[in-house]
């Protein structure tokens, strides 16, 4: 092995798929445009120039076996512990990267999620993100989208034996124009620095940027009807 390997800092990216899931039976098998979105999502991180590395983390054989053996690909057999419906995304990509660094000798700087759920994603995302994170350096790039709902005019939560706004101005608003503009976080892109995911420890920490996508591509597969969604999008285009 080349020992230049051992310094070399790259860019990895992280496909995380298990077999089962709750709102949508086996959702990460789905086909969209005639095609898995593990495959998808794969085939979008290994096309990028930006990305050295990319790990598809599952807990199931049939999904590693969709994707062709490819030099720029590491599969990796998730562990059962790490692979139910309450594991957090943190311990799978601290599996991914420390078991990818001990495969190659290689030193992780940033991590990309290419979430299967999000099988509307673009390169142009990918690479917009990339973008932020490398001029600011923050913990974690996510992206959001304008939200349709916003906890300072149109969302309530019980507090006491009432119900009220979820956040609270000290000028009660009249109209939404008046209140702070919130986005709704989505799917298409995360990037964690290093420091992020072993030191800091938290799934969104302070230091974050975001990146606004179009609200017709933030699609994430959650519901039945999300695939409804995304397939009527598609037809549009």
């Amino acid at each position: 092995m080349n020992d230049n390997r051992k310094n070399k800092k790259i860019t990895l990216a992280l496909v995380a798929a298990r077999k089962n899931s709750k709102g949508v039976k086996n959702k990460n098998l789905i086909k969209i445009n005639n095609n898995y979105i593990v495959k998808t999502a794969v085939d979008l991180a290994l096309s990028s120039a930006k990305i050295d590395k990319v790990v598809l983390s599952s807990d199931c054989r049939r999904i590693l076996n969709l994707v062709k053996e490819n030099k720029k690909l590491f599969k990796l057999k998730r562990s059962v512990k790490i692979a139910t419906d309450k594991t957090p995304m943190l311990p799978v990509i601290k599996d991914a990267i420390l078991k990818l660094e001990k495969s190659y000798k290689y030193k992780v700087s940033k991590l990309v999620i290419f979430d299967p759920t999000s099988p509307l994603r673009k390169l142009s995302d990918i690479e917009n993100g990339l973008k932020i994170f490398n001029k600011f350096k923050p913990d974690l790039l996510l992206s959001v989208h304008n939200s349709t709902h916003n906890p300072y005019f149109s969302m309530v939560e019980k507090k006491g034996k009432y119900y009220n706004l979820s956040k609270n101005l000290r000028a009660s608003p009249g109209s939404r124009q008046e209140v702070p503009v919130v986005y709704e976080i989505n799917t298409l892109v995360w990037i964690y620095s290093r420091e992020a995911i072993f030191k800091i420890n938290q799934r969104i920490p302070k230091k974050t940027k975001v990146l606004i996508t179009p609200e017709e591509r933030s699609i994430d597969i959650d519901t039945k009807h999300d695939i409804k969604k995304i397939n009527y999008y598609l037809k549009k285009k």
